[in-house]
């Protein structure tokens, strides 16, 4: 038996203790550059994070009455990190960071009460509620199951999954700002984030 490794348990996927709070710490850096700017313009209002981003995608001209792709691109991540948190719960301090991740996460992601109440028909909150349930009830599921080696494999697809639909969530934001000067007058304003000024 090796003794200097006696009190410290393994982890079914990074190998130590040490390394999964180190893995946790990565997913608190991937949170925290998800909440800073993903796009920088002139103006204030338009120096957006991640979930700001979606929001403004989905309110550009090109975009109404599509399917909200880009918005979903630059939302999944949200998802992405709680079920990565989800995988790695192993000892008492990372099952809480996860428990806290899960459910502060998943809240995070509702949209405002008014879809409740009149706005239930509403595509954009849809997809919100929908990402938030799934991330509660996977997270959740996650959680509570014994962990297992195979289960390495969807820690890394989903880590994939979120670089991915982060870089073509992005791009594609990046490609409708560029698009609106060639739009109209009247709403070349949401390039500065002032529809006020739209005539």
């Amino acid at each position: 038996m090796n003794v200097c490794c006696a009190h410290e348990p393994m982890d079914w996927i990074t190998g130590t203790a040490k390394h999964t709070m180190t893995f946790y710490l990565l997913l608190a850096l991937g949170l925290v550059g998800y909440l800073l700017p993903w796009m920088v313009a002139p103006t204030a209002p338009m120096t957006l994070n991640a979930y700001d981003l979606a929001e403004w995608t989905r309110l550009h001209p090109t975009q109404l009455g599509t399917p909200l792709v880009v918005p979903l691109l630059l939302r999944l991540q949200l998802p992405v990190i709680i079920l990565l948190a989800a995988l790695f719960a192993r000892g008492s301090l990372t099952r809480l960071l996860a428990m806290i991740i899960i459910l502060s996460l998943s809240a995070a992601q509702l949209p405002p009460l008014e879809f409740l109440t009149i706005s239930r028909h509403d595509s954009n909150y849809q997809q919100q509620f929908l990402l938030a349930v799934i991330s509660l009830i996977a997270g959740l599921a996650l959680f509570a199951r014994k962990p297992s080696r195979p289960m390495a494999l969807a820690a890394v697809g989903l880590a994939i999954t979120g670089l991915l639909s982060a870089l073509a969530g992005q791009h594609q934001a990046q490609r409708l700002y560029h698009l609106l000067p060639e739009l109209p007058l009247a709403i070349k304003a949401l390039r500065f984030g002032d529809t006020g000024n739209a005539v």
